[in-house]
C-alpha cells in the first residue's frame, strides 16, 4: 500500500528537516483536523508554516536569534498595550484646536489590551491569537483611515499603525515554545505596563496652555507619541539591563549597547533623525542600559562565586 503524500505545508521546511519529519507533521495535521475541526486544522497549518520559517531564518528556540526575540516579548507587549490604551482614552476626550487629525482606529488598538491581559494571565496561546487580530486590525485600519480621514489622516497615522504591526510581527515571529509565562516575565510585563502606561496616560489627558500667537494662549494636550518616545527609554533601561545581564553573552551584548550609544553621535546630527528630537535621549539611555547590565552581571557572578565556596 502506498504511503500518503506529505502535507503541502511541509514543503516549507528545510530539506533535511522535511526528509526526517514530513510524515510525522502530516499525521499531526490530519489528526488535529479530524479531532478538532477545520478551523483548528488551519491554525495548526499556520503554526507549521511559522515553524518552518523560523527554522529557515535561524529564529527557532534552539538558536540565539529565536531566544533574543523571545527575550523582547516582556518589553514589547506592555509598550504596545500602553500606547493603545492611551490612544483609546484620548480619542474619547473633547477635541482641542491643537490636537491634530489623529484618526480613531480601535481595530488596531483593542486587540493589544487582550494580548497584555492574556500574557499576564499566562495564557500565551490566546495572547498569540489576539496578536494576530492586532496585526489584521492594523492592516485593515490603513485603508479605513484613508477612506474616513483622507490622505492627511493616513499620513498622520501611518507610522503608528506600522509600528503596531511590526510589534505584532515580532510577537508572532518569536518561538511559541519560549513563552513569557514565567513569574519573572509576567512581573516584568506588569511593571513595565504600570511604569509606562500611567505617565503616558496621565500626560496625554493633561491640558496645558500653549502659546498660539503674540500674547495669546490656547488649550492643548501633549501628543501621546511624543510622550511614548520620551518615557520608553527611561522605563525600559532597568528591565532591559537585567535581561542583558542574564543573557548567555551578557557582557558582549552590554559592550555592544555602550558602543552603539557612542557611535549614534557619529556623524553629528544622526541622532536628530529620531522622532520628536529624542535621539539623544535614546542614545544615552542605551549606554546607561549597557553600563547597568555590566554592573548587574558582575554582581551576579560575584554572588555565584561566593555561594560556590
Amino acid at each position: 500500500m502506498s504511503t500518503p503524500a506529505p502535507h503541502w505545508t511541509t514543503r516549507a521546511y528545510p530539506t533535511a528537516y522535511r526528509r526526517e519529519y514530513a510524515d510525522e507533521v502530516s499525521d499531526l495535521l490530519s489528526q488535529v483536523t479530524a479531532d478538532r475541526g477545520r478551523l483548528a486544522g488551519v491554525l495548526e497549518q499556520a503554526a507549521v508554516l511559522g515553524h518552518a520559517l523560523r527554522l529557515r531564518t535561524g529564529m527557532d528556540s534552539a538558536r540565539p536569534g529565536g531566544r533574543f526575540l523571545a527575550g523582547l516579548l516582556p518589553l514589547a507587549v506592555p509598550v504596545a498595550a500602553s500606547l493603545c490604551l492611551t490612544l483609546l482614552v484620548v480619542q474619547q476626550l473633547p477635541s482641542l484646536p491643537w490636537d491634530g487629525e489623529r484618526a480613531y482606529t480601535p481595530l488596531a488598538y483593542v486587540p493589544w489590551l487582550a494580548v497584555l491581559g492574556c500574557a499576564l494571565a499566562g495564557r500565551w496561546t490566546a495572547a498569540r491569537i489576539a496578536t494576530g487580530a492586532a496585526l489584521l486590525g492594523a492592516a485593515a485600519s490603513l485603508p479605513l483611515v484613508r477612506w474616513t480621514d483622507g490622505a492627511e489622516g493616513l499620513a498622520q497615522n501611518r507610522a503608528t499603525l506600522a509600528g503596531l504591526a511590526l510589534a505584532a510581527l515580532l510577537v508572532l515571529a518569536a518561538p511559541p515554545d519560549l513563552p513569557p509565562t514565567s513569574g519573572g516575565a509576567r512581573r516584568t510585563m506588569a511593571l513595565v505596563a504600570l511604569a509606562l502606561g500611567v505617565p503616558l496616560l496621565a500626560g496625554s489627558v493633561t491640558v496645558f496652555q500653549a502659546v498660539s500667537g503674540p500674547f495669546t494662549t490656547a488649550d492643548a494636550r501633549p501628543d501621546p507619541l511624543r510622550l511614548l518616545f520620551f518615557f520608553t527609554p527611561l522605563v525600559l533601561a532597568v528591565p532591559a539591563a537585567l535581561a542583558v545581564a542574564r543573557a548567555r553573552f551578557g557582557p558582549v551584548l552590554a559592550a555592544l549597547l555602550i558602543a552603539g550609544s557612542v557611535l549614534a553621535f557619529v556623524p553629528v546630527g544622526w541622532v536628530q533623525q529620531m522622532p520628536y528630537g529624542t535621539g539623544g535621549l535614546w542614545a544615552r539611555m542605551t549606554g546607561v542600559t549597557g553600563v547597568l547590565a555590566l554592573v548587574v552581571y558582575a554582581v551576579l557572578r560575584t554572588r555565584e562565586r561566593r555561594t560556590g565556596w
